[in-house]
């Protein structure tokens, strides 16, 4: 029996489909190997000396991920509770404090961390107290991005909000803000919890993805080849 191969429609359509998941798997290996050089630099940046925020406006994107530090004094009441943070499957705030900078009027918003939230929603919980002499802050500087998810618009007004855009809490304190947040990591045991480490890059996903894709798409050339065989008998 000789085998040979005939043109099929069917053929074309398995090379575009091949093609198309080696396209998608190659789309979620780059993703992957983005997450892990991410991952990587956040951890090398936190064995980084701490880089001063001043009275100059920083550069967010080359600052994004360090290690930073910044002295000044607590606006304790511009104080706002971004909602719906879990830590350890329970639900609670990230408490947002902006720190005004010694020596100018600019200031940097401090994420000081994540407290616990009340039994009743209606309530708040009771935050700890700021010194209200000059302070050094130690965190993580966080460029955020800027673009939030809204089912409907977020009109923040009072201490808790759905979260937080620098825009927007500088048209609602009135404050000149440097482009960054700064994730507190120094100890001050004030109950506040600081976790900012994530426990994995989110490599392992994507890489799962790609596999799953390049499978996809040797099994439609298989599957593209075997439906252009052509069996024949030897006197055909």
């Amino acid at each position: 029996m000789k085998i040979r191969f005939k043109y099929r429609p069917v053929l074309l359509l398995a090379m575009v489909a091949c093609f198309t998941a080696i396209a998608i798997g190659n789309f979620q290996r780059s993703r992957a190997e983005q997450k892990q050089n991410a991952f990587d630099r956040i951890e090398g940046a936190r064995y980084d000396a701490p880089i001063q925020v001043g009275a100059a406006l920083v550069d967010a994107a080359i600052l994004d991920k360090h290690p930073a530090n910044a002295r000044g004094h607590w606006l304790a009441d511009r104080t706002v509770l971004i909602d719906n943070k879990v830590h350890n499957g329970v639900a609670g705030y990230h408490v947002i404090t902006p720190l005004r900078i010694e020596g100018t009027s600019l200031c940097i918003l401090v994420n000081r961390g994540w407290i616990a939230a009340p039994r009743l929603r209606s309530e708040l919980p009771t935050l700890p107290a700021v010194r209200e002499s000059r302070v050094d802050v130690i965190g993580i500087a966080h460029s955020p991005s800027g673009k939030v998810f809204e089912l409907a618009p977020d009109h923040s007004k009072g201490r808790v909000w759905q979260h937080l855009a620098l825009d927007r809490f500088r048209e609602w304190s009135g404050l000149t803000l440097q482009p960054i947040i700064l994730l507190q990591t120094d100890e001050v045991h004030d109950g506040l919890v600081r976790d900012w480490r994530p426990s994995e890059s989110g490599a392992l996903k994507h890489w799962g993805f790609a596999i799953v894709w390049y499978l996809a798409a040797a099994a439609a050339a298989a599957g593209g080849l075997v439906a252009s065989m052509e069996r024949r008998k030897p006197d055909e």
